[in-house]
């Protein structure tokens, strides 16, 4: 349902916008701006929350809950609350990502299927417990995907992101 109320909105057809301008040579390659923008927020993003969930109360509360939801109770720590709290932090974050990655690739009404499988299969990759190689994984993901879509062809970026997601977990 929602999908056809997107449509209806806004149509079916591709939207990109515009991002940071220019491009800044690094060796022999040229890497635009806008990457570099990504970059330098998805690092002091990413040491905010580990910092956050390291040193925090609230950060631990957290923690503490998705590790084993019955002792936190036990302990005193809302439940309901903290799975709120990390819904809001995963909405904004979400948000955050798709202000990022908006002028990178063109927005359909469908899009978001393909980012949650590459965020999950990252997530994966990194394992779910371990979030700096979880980042770690989500790189390698998306330089394997860029090498694929360049030897191969474009069509099989989610195929072979599930293949590695698949052989990931089997192992």
């Amino acid at each position: 349902f929602a999908y056809a109320v997107e449509v209806l909105v806004w149509g079916d057809q591709p939207r990109s916008f515009p991002g940071v301008p220019g491009a800044i040579d690094i060796g022999d390659s040229r890497v635009p701006a806008h990457y570099l923008l990504i970059i330098g927020v998805t690092v002091p993003v990413f040491v905010a929350l580990a910092v956050f969930f390291a040193r925090t109360d609230l950060g631990k509360a957290l923690s503490a809950c998705a590790s084993n939801r019955y002792a936190a109770r036990v302990v005193g720590i809302s439940v309901t609350r903290m799975g709120l709290l990390s819904f809001a932090f995963g909405g904004a974050l979400g948000g955050l990502a798709g202000v990022l990655v908006t002028p990178v690739q063109q927005v359909t009404f469908d899009t978001d299927v393909t980012l949650i499988v590459n965020g999950f299969a990252a997530a994966i990759l990194g394992g779910l417990t371990r979030p700096a190689v979880t980042l770690a994984g989500g790189l390698l993901l998306g330089v394997g995907q860029t090498m694929i879509a360049g030897y191969i062809g474009g069509a099989y970026q989610t195929e072979v992101t599930l293949l590695l997601m698949l052989s990931v977990m089997i192992v």
